[in-house]
């Protein structure tokens, strides 16, 4: 019991640290896109992050102020909520002893730290996906088919919907818990499971209508096609988990397959972790940094491992302390090095930037920084603030970015009254007024071809290097677009 205690102050301290390094790292795209749906009243959209994001960014921008720290409020709180969960689900399958490693384990797992100091899809799936485990495993124990336990579980499946749709990995895990077993698939045709099947599949038809309505851009780029190089999405999982660790994940879970736990109530781990892991393989790649919501499959490896550590009896007991620790120090030390990587920089050491923003998903990009999203943004803002000026200033122009990351970067940082657009959204509200255009393609003479006609005169103003910490973080080039004429149509 002393232990336990022990643990969960530990917690709250950590959660106290976390808090302390929101404002240490700027806005990711996904955190700034869900501030610019709630600037501009957008709570409806499905655009690359589903509604309750921008609904808990907003809560937290009214308790911590408009800065990265209000916008992240909440992320420590739902971490130290996924960690609870953990330890309760653990403790329930099997002992307080196991479930108070298992939350050690997630607490060190770097994609966890990540998504503790981030308001991403990762972060809500972290509680979202262990609070389905345990609501249907609470259900499981209830002899009425209509106890509020299955109401929780289909709440929080189309909570995972409603967050990064379509949530399929989340429906997935669930079909499995009750289809791995042969004692359970006869809740597949239950009305408990119907009713998680129903809350989920209206997500997910308001998802489709929203995509039919926009030109689908959930499938534009080849995003709905998986990622079938193997060596890079390893790469991607040894990034988030640290080797050492990941090894031995799947020894725990080759172990747990192996053996008749899967027949029993403990089977629900294994059931759970099998989906998530096989869909997040090939398509958590797709991703953008610092989203890792794929990976949540760690926590449950992490009880796994846990309960593998502790009843195993083919290691010496020294070994077992001795490779534990080693473990998770590594683990602890690979989350700090993700959550600040210019600890090199500081060294004197030069690391540059990936050169795209998602995790390490290719040869040329596996030793590289990949939070380049997070760095030169405010730096960006004030370059683009000085070319207004000197074009006469901001009343003047609106601004015109060359993609959605973009754009909704700059209108957090700016700050400016009017909406930094993209080129996909209506600008005819805009007819007659002059644009600056700002564009990261290094090769850009222009506008694009859907808006290059749209103007009288175009002409380069500016051209930037945008450096952190001596690296060159992002390149911009600045055009002057005069008279805006919206299409007859």
């Amino acid at each position: 019991m002393q232990r336990q205690r022990f643990l969960f102050a530990a917690l709250g301290l950590l959660t106290l640290w976390r808090w302390a390094l929101l404002p240490t790292l700027e806005l990711a795209p996904d955190e700034a896109l869900a501030v610019f749906r709630v600037k501009h009243g957008q709570w409806g959209d499905f655009f690359e992050i589903g509604p309750l994001v921008p609904l808990f960014a907003r809560l937290g921008m009214l308790i911590g102020g408009a800065g990265e720290f209000g916008v992240r409020f909440f992320a420590p709180l739902l971490a130290l909520g996924a960690s609870l969960l953990v330890w309760r689900l653990a403790r329930d399958l099997f002992d307080e002893q196991i479930a108070g490693w298992a939350v050690v384990i997630v607490n060190v797992l770097p994609a966890f730290n990540l998504a503790a100091v981030t308001l991403t899809p990762a972060t809500f799936a972290c509680v979202l996906v262990p609070a389905a485990a345990l609501c249907v495993r609470d259900a499981l124990r209830q002899a009425d088919p209509k106890h509020r336990a299955w109401w929780w579980a289909a709440a929080c499946v189309a909570g995972t919907a409603l967050v990064q749709p379509p949530g399929f990995a989340m429906m997935a895990a669930v079909v499995c818990v009750f289809g791995l077993s042969k004692g359970l698939r006869h809740h597949l045709h239950g009305s408990g499971f119907r009713g998680i099947l129903a809350a989920w599949s209206v997500v997910v038809l308001c998802w489709l209508v929203w995509q039919g309505g926009h030109g689908w851009p959930a499938f534009a780029e080849g995003r709905w096609l998986p990622e079938w190089r193997v060596i890079p999405n390893l790469m991607r999982w040894i990034v988030l988990a640290s080797p050492l660790l990941l090894v031995l994940f799947v020894v725990a879970v080759r172990a747990g397959f192996s053996s008749a736990m899967l027949q029993s109530h403990r089977g629900l781990p294994m059931a759970m972790l099998l989906p998530l892991a096989g869909i997040d393989f090939f398509y958590g790649p797709h991703e953008s940094w610092p989203d890792t919501g794929g990976v949540v499959w760690m926590l449950f490896a992490a009880v796994l491992l846990a309960h593998r550590s502790t009843v195993a009896r083919t290691a010496v007991i020294e070994k077992k302390i001795s490779l534990r620790t080693v473990t998770l120090v590594l683990a602890a030390l690979q989350s700090a090095f993700l959550l600040q990587t210019d600890l090199p920089r500081t060294l004197g050491l030069t690391w540059r930037f990936s050169g795209n923003d998602s995790a390490v998903t290719d040869y040329t990009h596996v030793t590289a920084d990949p939070s380049k999203s997070m760095r030169g943004w405010r730096e960006s803002a004030r370059v683009v603030s000085g070319v207004l000026e000197q074009a006469g200033g901001a009343g003047s122009w609106f601004v015109l970015a060359g993609d959605w990351p973009l754009a909704v970067e700059l209108d957090y940082y700016l700050g400016m009254a009017g909406t930094v657009q993209s080129p996909a959204s209506d600008l005819r509200s805009f007819t007659g007024r002059s644009a600056i255009f700002i564009t990261e393609e290094r090769g850009a003479s222009g506008l694009p071809e859907s808006l290059k006609n749209r103007f009288q005169r175009i002409e380069l103003l500016s051209v930037a290097r945008v450096m952190h910490a001596g690296n060159e973080v992002r390149w911009l080039k600045i055009f002057a677009c005069h008279d805006y004429r919206a299409p007859d149509f």
